[in-house]
């Protein structure tokens, strides 16, 4: 069986009360005899005698009746609070009963009358039953049944957390749990003498709340006390309505701050160069910043109607914001696995654009299943990129073509440029090599293949030394025979150029494949 909503159960309590409180009138009533100056206590009827809003004397079944009313306030507005939902004008007839002699109204069910009768000031009311055939009394095991469930539905309504109230058409509250009243009592409202329960939240025309859902309203009950949050729930009862409202204070905050926590996020993304396009689990857009616009040439009112996925990326498609597929549908499927991988957080990737521009498109998982993208314009660095690595073919190109065997080391003594004669000359080709070349790696492997001479040791030194250095020239001989012109030159920064060349006049010829290196 589905569990009950509160606005239900509050229904289903309130008319468990309104049931055993008919039979208990219903056993109780009895003819009336009398007026109002004539004391009731004997009387066998429901009866009650007030002086203004004071009970002065009632019948046996009346106080019985008078001690069941959960209403607060004077004696009188009690038993009207009471007798409301059968009697909804009682309130304002009793009020303008003074200019009245004798006053008779039937309830709404039409199987009861009240009768009001008015002398010297005071005021008698007596409650009456139209069936008087006593074959429909309940006998006394239904009536203690019945006494039993009205205790139990006061006990649900004294207990009960939720405010819940009965309210008319005309806006009267008729019937209001503990609940509700403990707020009413909090208020200013709660402080008049008039009797009527306070209408604390202003729905207006109910019946346009019968949609099923939750009406959010605010409730202040003091000037200085912060405001209450309640989401009210209307359902008809009768003629009536049963409007229960449901404590919503945390709810409201925590809305407030998410709210104020994505308007945070907001306002930093705004910031940012980076386009940024988050999708939630069902891969809608959720969030994106000016920059998003921008970069990709998406329309705002686009992007706020909250696209999916592959919408957005159609939008690109359409605009030529993505690389131009050789076909839709390996595009559709190049788009699934961009999905995919970017919930995995492995897409990455370069996107080249007709007009030369270029994106770096990376997509990272986020929580909940959502999925995010950074677009970023790469276009700038891919150019400074491109044209510095022309700028080296060029003098590599440069170096490729002189006659000297040029190996150019760093501050830090690490080979950083060669070119293609001394690959040739010291038979190693650096471009190959795995790992880094020092300074010192070179120095052995030139003197591996030269006879000794301390050309090598002062090599070492001077690319050592910090600070001003001085140009200088040697000459070595190979283990061929052939001389070998040395010159090593301090460049800007720190640098050292070793370059190598065989006299003027002579032809450089590598060294032979027969001749092996001397091990130093």
């Amino acid at each position: 069986m589905e569990l009950l909503t509160l606005a239900q159960a509050a229904a289903l309590i309130f008319t468990g009360f309104a049931t055993a409180l008919a039979a208990l009138v219903f056993m109780t009533g009895r003819r009336r005899t009398g007026v109002a100056a004539q004391p009731v206590t004997t009387a066998p009827e429901i009866a009650f005698l007030f002086d203004g809003e004071t009970l002065l004397d009632a019948s046996d079944a009346g106080r019985r009746l008078l001690d069941m009313t959960p209403a607060r306030g004077s004696d009188i507005m009690r038993l009207v609070t009471f007798l409301a939902p059968r009697f909804p004008d009682l309130h304002d007839q009793v009020m303008a009963s003074g200019e009245l002699d004798a006053l008779d109204m039937v309830s709404s069910d039409g199987s009861s009358r009240l009768l009001v009768d008015v002398a010297a000031g005071r005021v008698r009311l007596t409650l009456e039953d139209y069936d008087s055939d006593p074959g429909a009394q309940p006998d006394r095991h239904s009536f203690h049944a019945l006494t039993d469930e009205l205790a139990n539905y006061r006990a649900l309504d004294h207990g009960g957390p939720v405010p819940a109230w009965r309210q008319t058409e005309d806006g009267k509250i008729i019937w209001a749990n503990a609940a509700y009243l403990a707020l009413a009592a909090q208020t200013r409202q709660g402080e008049n003498r008039s009797g009527l329960t306070p209408m604390l939240f202003g729905l207006g025309n109910l019946a346009v709340h019968l949609d099923g859902g939750m009406q959010r309203r605010q409730l202040n009950l003091t000037p200085d006390a912060p405001p209450q949050w309640y989401d009210c729930q209307v359902q008809p009862l009768g003629a009536d309505y049963l409007i229960t409202a449901l404590p919503v204070d945390s709810a409201v905050r925590a809305e407030r701050d998410l709210q104020d926590f994505v308007q945070a996020l907001t306002q930093t993304f705004a910031h940012l160069s980076v386009g940024l396009a988050i999708f939630d689990r069902t891969r809608r857009l959720t969030l994106f910043n000016p920059a998003l616009t921008d970069l990709l040439t998406l329309p705002p009112e686009f992007l706020i109607t909250h696209p999916p996925l592959f919408r957005f990326l159609d939008k690109l498609r359409e605009r030529q914001m993505i690389p131009e597929p050789k076909n839709y549908r390996s595009w559709r499927q190049q788009m699934s696995e961009l999905e995919a991988a970017a919930a995995d957080g492995s897409y990455s990737e370069t996107w080249t654009l007709g007009d030369g521009r270029t994106y770096q498109v990376t997509g990272r998982p986020h929580p909940n299943g959502a999925v995010a993208f950074l677009f970023e314009d790469i276009s700038a660095e891919i150019s400074l990129t491109r044209r510095f690595r022309a700028e080296l073919e060029t003098g590599q190109a440069v170096i490729d073509s002189l006659d000297e065997a040029i190996a150019v080391f760093s501050p830090a003594g690490f080979l950083i440029m060669s070119n293609r004669i001394y690959a040739d000359l010291w038979d190693c080709d650096p471009s190959t090599s795995l790992g880094q070349v020092t300074f010192h790696d070179a120095t052995r492997r030139w003197q591996q293949f030269c006879n000794p001479s301390p050309v090598w040791g002062n090599a070492r030194d001077f690319a050592a030394t910090i600070g001003v250095r001085s140009n200088w020239t040697a000459e070595v001989r190979l283990r061929d025979g052939r001389r070998l012109c040395c010159r090593f030159e301090a460049l800007p920064g720190g640098a050292t150029l070793a370059a190598f060349a065989e006299p003027t006049g002579t032809v450089y010829a590598p060294v032979p494949d027969a001749l092996e290196p001397v091990t130093a």
